[in-house]
């Protein structure tokens, strides 16, 4: 059971990291003089061959997909490494902390290379089942590897941690906290793994088997596929809620615009806005109505909004609720005014606090919109 479930995250980490390298591929190949964009499709390359390569059915284990295996995952974060080293500094120099984790990165990989093949010419170990105590160089060989990930992972984690508290463009902040939650279970995994192997080697094995380890390193690379390719569809799925925000809001202000065209049929321009700019729509129809509104200045009862604020505050409105309930019940009794073509008045009400901008308008409109659906605030229009 445990071996499927292992195989089943494998199986969808090589599908996702398929996905996300493809879709970059595609994107490099329209722009492709950008380093650190190679860098990082570099990285998902190497993590999704990495996943493939650990799949049992297809490749048993033994020396060589051992070392090939664990060559790309420490490639792919080389790759990752260099991706936000050449997006920060670019051709500028390193920080010197950060070539010291480089360099204990690189010498590590060696120090497994080397222990690998010592293991293969003077040991015959069992790659399905390690055994730490009678073999020293196969103990070398996973400690390094151990480190040179735990090297990396703590460079990758300090730097997206770091900057995504500098970032100013949305998406991009919650990439970079995604990579840091990422290689933060990374490095539990690194420390977790470690521990297991030396209490392993000195004959104190823990009584679980050390494959529950993999839903966490499981995990942590789904969300570095995600994390990675956060910035390129996060903005089109903030493009879609807006769209069906923007959608939403017109069909809530569809009771409001209909009201007012039916008792003033000019203020609907004739041009209607294409399907596709529901933005557009939505504004188009917020501007009418605000000129209904004005259309309808001189019909609106001062002496009634006195008396829908105080109804209003008695069923504990306040502020823009309060506001938008008392415009509601203006422009209702205005519109009943001008269709029995009453007398306007001269006093006028200023225009309600909407803000400086159209989407504040639409905000504002939407509260009016849900106010005249519901019973008025005064049972009878106060007459004039």
């Amino acid at each position: 059971m445990r071996e499927a479930i292992q195989a089943g995250f494998q199986y969808v980490m090589v599908i996702a990291g398929l996905a996300v390298t493809i879709y970059r591929l595609v994107d490099l190949i329209r722009s492709p003089r950008r380093p650190a964009m190679w860098a990082m499709w570099s990285g998902l390359l190497m993590l999704t061959l990495a996943v493939a390569v650990g799949i049992k059915s297809f490749w048993p284990n033994s020396p060589a997909t051992f070392i090939i295996q664990h060559l790309f995952i420490l490639g792919c974060l080389a790759a990752f490494e260099w991706f936000y080293l050449l997006t920060i500094y670019g051709t500028r120099a390193r920080p010197a902390e950060i070539r010291w984790y480089q360099l204990a990165m690189y010498l590590f990989t060696a120090g497994m290379v080397v222990s690998w093949g010592l293991s293969v010419i003077y040991e015959t170990p069992d790659y399905n089942d390690f055994d730490y105590t009678a073999y020293p160089y196969v103990l070398t060989m996973v400690l390094s590897y151990t480190a040179a990930m735990a090297a990396s992972l703590l460079t990758l984690c300090r730097l997206s941690w770091k900057w995504s508290r500098i970032a100013d463009r949305v998406w991009l902040r919650r990439s970079l906290v995604t990579l840091t939650i990422s290689t933060g279970l990374g490095l539990i995994y690194t420390v977790h793994h470690g521990m297991f192997t030396l209490l392993s080697a000195i004959g104190h094995t823990p009584p679980y088997p050390q494959g529950y380890e993999v839903p966490v390193i499981a995990v942590g690379v789904l969300a570095a596929l995600v994390g990675l390719s956060m910035p390129a569809w996060g903005p089109r799925v903030t493009a879609l809620r807006l769209l069906i925000q923007y959608r939403r809001s017109y069909r809530e202000l569809q009771p409001l615009w209909e009201a007012f065209t039916a008792a003033m049929p000019m203020i609907a321009l004739e041009s209607r806005p294409p399907r596709w700019d529901a933005e557009f729509a939505l504004y188009r129809r917020a501007i009418e109505i605000m000129d209904g509104r004005s259309r309808l200045r001189g019909y609106l009862n001062p002496e009634l909004a006195k008396a829908a604020e105080e109804a209003g505050r008695a069923r504990g409105l306040t502020d823009a609720k309060l506001t938008a309930a008392v415009e509601a019940e203006l422009w209702r009794d205005a519109l009943a005014a001008h269709e029995a073509d009453s007398q306007p008045g001269e006093k006028l009400i200023e225009e309600p606090p909407t803000g400086n901008n159209l989407a504040a308008m639409v905000e504002f409109l939407r509260l009016v919109a849900a106010a005249w659906q519901r019973p008025p605030l005064i049972p009878a229009v106060t007459p004039r």
